[in-house]
């Protein structure tokens, strides 16, 4: 696979195995395992979300910027402003790095070209700004492809696929990603007993586990912590990982990214959850978004894939 797209999607630099020197680490699968759930993880305590008052401003957006507590400020803007513009203004007015700023808006990520009638917004609509940086912090760190990360050998392209009837693991539905390229990482005996890769449909008394996918940003987390519950009522989800049985909810969550070819591709990581570890944010809360899952204990969800797909 294309190491340029996933090194950029885990926060790292991998290099060639002949431009290595002695000092560069292995990105091992273990190393992976962790990097990768961490873009799903929520590892702050959820807050109470904060209801806004109505700014007097026509075509106005309340912006919350959390950099430490909840900081907000209102910007008078044009419908046809484009996303950038804003993005451009809050990096200015806190000093930030641009390229560290995501906006969402009912909990889609924004694009920089789009302009804000395109996500139909109203006079006071909410805008709410994360701060991201890099998984790895310190700056970039250069590692190389450890010889058990990946598995060719169960490499399976959904490019071109198009699902007529239903899949099941764990018991559960598996949307299998179809219109993407999924590479297998080297999970075979990684665990001891294999029966948690099954492909029979049952739940087999947790011996084998549903599918789940999760996007390259700790934004995904973030925002269902933020934006998944009404004004006023307190995210009783908890510090864990957050997945979704739907690749297309996760695609969303996903930044894209430029391969080595100058392409633009996006990636979304797969991982078998056990069912018995799933809450389904639902049903904690009715105004949650129904194809979230939330894990409490990292245990139940392991890595065993990545998705990718031209864009």
């Amino acid at each position: 696979m294309d190491t340029k797209i996933l090194g950029d999607a885990l926060g790292i630099r991998i290099v060639k195995n002949e431009d290595a020197n002695d000092n560069i680490e292995k990105l091992t699968f273990d190393l992976y395992s962790k990097l990768s759930l961490e873009t799903a993880e929520a590892k702050g305590t959820p807050k109470k979300n904060i209801s806004e008052n109505p700014h007097p401003l026509g075509h106005s957006l309340f912006v919350k910027v959390d950099v430490d507590g909840e900081d907000k400020i209102s910007y008078n803007c044009s419908p046809k402003d484009k996303i950038l513009w804003l993005k451009e203004n809050i990096s200015k007015d806190f000093n930030l790095d641009m390229d560290n700023l995501e906006l969402l808006f009912k909990s889609k990520i924004l694009q920089n070209d789009k302009d804000f009638a395109s996500y139909k917004m109203r006079n006071n609509s909410t805008i709410k700004c994360i701060i991201t940086s890099g998984i790895i912090g310190g700056g970039i760190s250069e590692f190389t492809l450890g010889d058990d990360l990946l598995d060719p050998d169960y490499d399976y392209d959904f490019t071109n696929i198009k699902d007529k009837c239903k899949f099941y693991r764990g018991g559960l539905e598996y949307k299998r990603p179809c219109g993407w390229n999924r590479y297998a990482l080297k999970v075979y005996g990684k665990y001891g007993n294999n029966s948690w890769l099954g492909d029979s449909g049952k739940s087999n008394n947790d011996s084998e586990w549903a599918v789940a996918y999760h996007g390259t940003k700790q934004i995904f987390a973030e925002s269902i912590c933020k934006e998944g519950l009404k004004p006023g009522t307190v995210n009783a989800y908890g510090v864990g990982v957050y997945c979704t049985p739907n690749i297309e909810t996760a695609e969303e969550y996903s930044r894209t990214f430029t391969g080595k070819d100058g392409k633009n591709y996006k990636l979304v990581f797969q991982a078998r959850v056990r069912p018995s570890g799933i809450v389904k944010c639902i049903d904690v809360d009715p105004n949650a978004p129904k194809d979230y899952w939330y894990i409490p204990d990292k245990n139940d969800i392991r890595c065993y894939s990545i998705c990718v797909k031209r864009v």
